[in-house]
């Protein structure tokens, strides 16, 4: 009967402790030591003034971010949700976009344009260019096959002259 009392005080006081290790690990740390909220003035409109920060308030404003993230989301104000979107995911760094918003359509206008210029540059050289040089013509070509023909020249490979 001793054994089974001195079990169960074992099993009660281990079940106690690990409760109290439990609320220290959770509850314990976010209650106590959560820092402050971000001030509006200091996160507020940081789309705009992000790439002109210093790579330290940067860092700085990213580490104090990341402290604050460690809390429920629900203690976060709209502004450091706000800012911690775009610093994760906002149009800076890498994902600096390649064009602005005019250069898109000025760079197809650009393209378009060198095209149409180069075509009509092919036509506008061969408006111009001398006629082809009598040889080309088919009737010349067939006339230089009969007579490859009639003197037998390199029947191998052949000695046909249309093109």
């Amino acid at each position: 009967m001793r054994s089974l009392q001195r079990a169960a005080t074992k099993a009660n006081t281990a079940s106690i402790t690990t409760s109290i290790l439990r609320f220290n690990s959770t509850v314990a740390k976010s209650t106590s030591a959560a820092p402050r909220a971000l001030s509006n003035a200091y996160i507020g409109n940081l789309e705009s003034r992000w790439t002109s920060l210093p790579k330290q308030d940067q860092q700085t404003l990213i580490d104090e971010l990341k402290s604050r993230m460690e809390l429920p989301w629900q203690e976060l104000t709209p502004a450091e949700k706000k800012a911690a979107y775009y610093i994760s995911f906002g149009e800076w760094g890498p994902r600096t976009p390649l064009y602005l918003p005019g250069e898109r359509s000025q760079v197809f206008w650009i393209t378009t344009g060198c095209i149409v210029a180069s075509v009509v540059l092919f036509f506008g050289i061969r408006q111009f260019a001398s006629p082809p040089p009598i040889t080309m013509n088919k009737e010349w070509q067939e006339q230089s096959d009969d007579y490859l023909k009639s003197k037998n020249a390199n029947p191998f490979t052949g000695y046909s002259q249309v093109q």
